[in-house]
């Protein structure tokens, strides 16, 4: 079987928290149907705590890692499980928004606890990329009151703190807090959501009712311009999960079509190439045209190198649990990853073209 690996460096390979990902990797992968249709439990998340990927966006001191490496933890867990890189992948904005904050007793209290996984965190914000966001704060004595909707948090019952963003009532400022991930009346389950993948992350809607965010568990305050306009460019970019799911495709394709693999194989890995290029060399206001051309296209050929395993593997691919009909959902999962408008339209274009 061809290595996954490509064009990776090698030092890369043999760095301890990719080698770490790497073992862990093989063991998801064999439970990876179980942790779909069971859900990923706890013990899971310890796994991969003890391997040290909860610390990878965090500071160096707490078990940083560069972002070569944090990519590749990303395309090893995604092709391994999907459901299980997905309630890691929510981790991570927790840690990098902490790791950035001018509220350093907050990130004090708890970038050390994310980092060793003695908390876990999930994020309660994608409504702020919606034209009409639907958690609005509003200014109480010594903190905010949210109230509204929010229609997706992974890992609810899994995750111990939720990073919750909400729009500040008649500004255009938004707020993001750190509060306890724990049902009570101010913020509570609107019901899991029945997904076509993913189905093992236990991920809900979630609705505020006044609840309290105390000054002192603000995490951000900015004006929502420059923020939206920050986050719309770091989505032009692939996400590493793209080619995980693509990669672990294609090792798998290797064994039933060979010929095939080998067509499709270097395609993926030119892509990953550019894409990489694109964040590590690039200013992130840049070249954004650029960005969602190679993420359409990554987008568009995991789809493709997921469908030939599907033909390849045949009836038994229709399976819930066979590996082609779960890389095929990641995969189709990554084409709503992280979206928003503009990568929605240079999909549809590429789709297209």
């Amino acid at each position: 079987m061809a290595s996954s690996v490509g064009a990776v460096p090698p030092d890369l390979e043999t760095s301890p928290v990719v080698r770490a990902s790497a073992a862990l990797a093989r063991q998801l992968g064999a439970d990876a149907a179980r942790l779909e249709s069971e859900g990923v439990d706890r013990f899971v998340v310890d796994r991969m705590s003890a391997a040290g990927l909860l610390a990878v966006h965090g500071p160096p001191e707490l078990g940083g890692a560069p972002a070569a490496q944090q990519r590749r933890v990303g395309e090893l867990l995604s092709g391994a499980s999907p459901d299980a890189w997905f309630v890691w992948f929510q981790h991570g904005p927790v840690v990098k928004m902490l790791k950035g904050s001018e509220n350093a007793d907050l990130a004090a209290k708890h970038l050390p606890e994310l980092c060793a996984g003695r908390e876990v965190g999930g994020v309660a914000w994608s409504h702020l990329r919606t034209p009409k966001p639907s958690v609005l704060a509003t200014r109480v004595d010594r903190g905010w009151s949210l109230s509204g909707f929010q229609p997706w948090c992974t890992g609810w019952g899994l995750i111990d703190v939720v990073l919750v963003g909400a729009l500040v009532e008649d500004t255009d400022e938004v707020v993001f807090g750190l509060v306890p991930a724990t049902e009570r009346p101010a913020m509570r389950s609107a019901g899991e959501l029945t997904l076509a993948a993913m189905g093992g992350t236990s991920t809900h809607a979630l609705r505020f009712d006044d609840l309290r965010l105390p000054d002192s568990d603000v995490v951000l305050r900015a004006p929502r311009t420059p923020w939206a306009a920050a986050d719309r460019d770091a989505n032009g970019n692939v996400q590493p999960s793209t080619y995980g799911v693509a990669l672990a495709a294609l090792d798998l394709l290797e064994e039933r079509a060979p010929a095939h693999a080998a067509v499709l194989r270097p395609r993926v890995l030119e892509l990953r190439k550019q894409a990489y290029r694109l964040l590590d060399d690039v200013a992130p206001e840049e070249r954004v045209g650029e960005r969602l051309a190679v993420r359409a296209c990554s987008l568009l050929l995991g789809i493709e190198v997921c469908t030939a395993l599907l033909a390849a593997r045949g009836g038994q691919g229709m399976d819930l649990a066979d590996p082609a009909q779960r890389l095929l959902r990641a995969a189709a999962f990554q084409l709503v990853h992280s979206q928003a408008g503009h990568v929605r339209a240079a999909t549809l274009d590429a789709l297209v073209a």
